[in-house]
């Protein structure tokens, strides 16, 4: 039983380790995070596009990647956008450049093809081509797997905490709850070193471990990178790090006083 007890300590602290990185990314997939973090971040100096039309493609985009996936959805928000533009841009007595998508005559609730016909031939940067779509797709996928990882995770830290909290002593769950908080810690002060040093080179490492084929990369001044910049993708980082950070530490406090209690 003794063996088993301390797997039971060692397999709750790598699933409590697990959920705290799940809970900083869950926290950085919330509509509301995207939205206040493109606020602050989306580029609207090198787009045609505001800043709030650029944060209403980065929520649309999200949702896709990271909620809904429906694709009718945010193209209906990219044909809103630039129907908006090309409003304005007419007012003042200018035209559409070239490349502009042919949004004009689109019915209010348009079919996924005919979203994709208007687009056909547009420049990214008023659009999402099919390599974004296809791109967009994978991060749904990746967020699938990892969202029914993290439930499985956030589980079994729970059945682990509550039969070490049953069978094992105040120092048994003080000690768990320490190695899980101590691991979390090390590795995200490592990250964010990386970080700190070369976030281009992390940021690239982090894609080519879930999109090995390389379709993560587009140009600078596409939609989607105007829409969701290198530092929107720092600012999510940043999130990211803060909220992981603090559940380690509350953890590891919360472990260090169990660990006293038990030798009072």
């Amino acid at each position: 039983m003794a063996v088993f007890e301390r797997l039971v300590k060692a397999a709750g602290a790598i699933a409590l380790a697990v959920s705290f990185i799940g809970l900083g990314f869950a926290v950085c997939v919330l509509p509301a995070t995207t939205h206040a973090v493109a606020n602050g971040c989306s580029d609207d100096v090198t787009s045609p596009f505001t800043r709030s039309q650029l944060v209403r493609v980065a929520d649309a985009t999200r949702d896709y990647a990271f909620g809904s996936h429906d694709q009718a959805a945010l193209y209906r928000t990219i044909a809103d956008v630039d129907a908006e533009y090309l409003r304005e841009i007419t007012a003042k007595g200018g035209h559409a450049g070239k490349g502009f998508p042919a949004v004009e005559g689109l019915p209010a609730e348009a079919s996924i093809a005919q979203y994709a016909a208007a687009f056909s031939d547009a420049s990214d940067q008023y659009c999402y081509p099919p390599e974004v779509i296809r791109h967009l797709d994978d991060c749904h996928a990746v967020a699938l797997g990892a969202y029914g990882a993290l439930i499985v995770a956030a589980l079994l830290a729970i059945a682990c905490l509550v039969f070490t909290g049953i069978r094992g002593t105040k120092r048994g769950l003080g000690t768990m709850l320490m190695a899980a908080g101590i691991a979390v810690l090390a590795l995200f002060v490592l990250a964010g070193l990386w970080a700190l040093v070369d976030f281009n080179g992390l940021f690239a490492t982090f894609h080519m471990l879930f999109f090995s084929q390389g379709n993560w990369t587009f140009p600078a001044d596409s939609l989607l990178i105007c829409a969701l910049p290198t530092a929107f993708w720092m600012g999510m980082g940043s999130i990211w790090l803060a909220v992981t950070i603090a559940a380690s530490i509350l953890c590891l406090g919360i472990g260090l006083l169990l660990r006293k209690k038990a030798k009072a």
